[in-house]
């Protein structure tokens, strides 16, 4: 196995314009995704690690081969979408993670499988996600349109996971937050913080209005008095 793996996750979407797909269309275009999937992954030094109708992942030595592979298949599937208005349109989210868990130094195999799947199903159809293990293995991220996007919270993970998005057309990057802190509060994304805060807030205000109904108004603001001059 290498240092790095790349989950794939399909998803085939009907044209409006088009009507309701039949199943064989669709199984089609699901048949086409996975064929330009491997060839790609293959032509970046990428080795199939696991194959079935709802799981891909393919592993890489370099991190630098998994998101140019990564990159490569969503700009082709892009142009695969344009060329046939009458399919239905073929997607993939991917992650990719590193093997090396960057919080122990330990290389945790399982929980990469299942960490690598987890972020290509939390990223959107046409997106691709990198762990921050990932991420910090990049020698030049700068060279790439990456940005933190997100946090994510897991089961079974002590800590909140950042995800890092790279942009595979410029169109849809914001240049201004391509260096942006991933402790930095981004009120557009709404990180998992930014809502731990507000709970934590909310619990101290119902707190405290229940104990003026309690003890009164008059009662609280004696007992703030005292502490002030004590």
């Amino acid at each position: 196995m290498g240092n790095f793996l790349s989950a794939f996750c399909t998803h085939i979407i009907p044209r409006d314009d088009v009507g309701s797909s039949d199943e064989t269309s669709n199984h089609v275009v699901h048949e086409k995704l996975i064929r330009l999937i491997a060839r790609i992954c293959k032509d970046f030094r990428g080795v199939a690690f696991e194959e079935s109708h709802d799981k891909l992942i393919y592993s890489f030595e370099q991190v630098s081969f998994a998101t140019q592979a990564a990159m490569a298949i969503q700009i082709e599937v892009d142009a695969l979408n344009a060329k046939n208005h009458l399919a239905p349109i073929g997607l993939a989210s991917i992650g990719i993670v590193a093997l090396i868990n960057p919080f122990t130094g330990l290389k945790e195999e399982e929980r990469s499988i299942q960490l690598a799947q987890f972020l290509a199903e939390a990223a959107g159809a046409g997106e691709l996600y990198l762990s921050e293990g990932a991420y910090d293995s990049l020698k030049n991220p700068q060279s790439l349109l990456c940005r933190f996007t997100r946090q994510l919270l897991r089961t079974g993970e002590d800590r909140a996971l950042n995800a890092y998005e790279v942009f595979w057309n410029p169109t849809e990057v914001d240049p201004g937050k391509l260096l942006k802190d991933p402790n930095a509060i981004d009120m557009d994304i709404q990180p998992i913080r930014s809502f731990g805060l507000k709970l934590v807030a909310a619990i101290a205000l119902l707190f405290f209005g229940v104990l003026l109904l309690t003890v009164g108004y008059e009662a609280l603001w004696e007992w703030f008095i005292y502490l002030v001059h004590r």
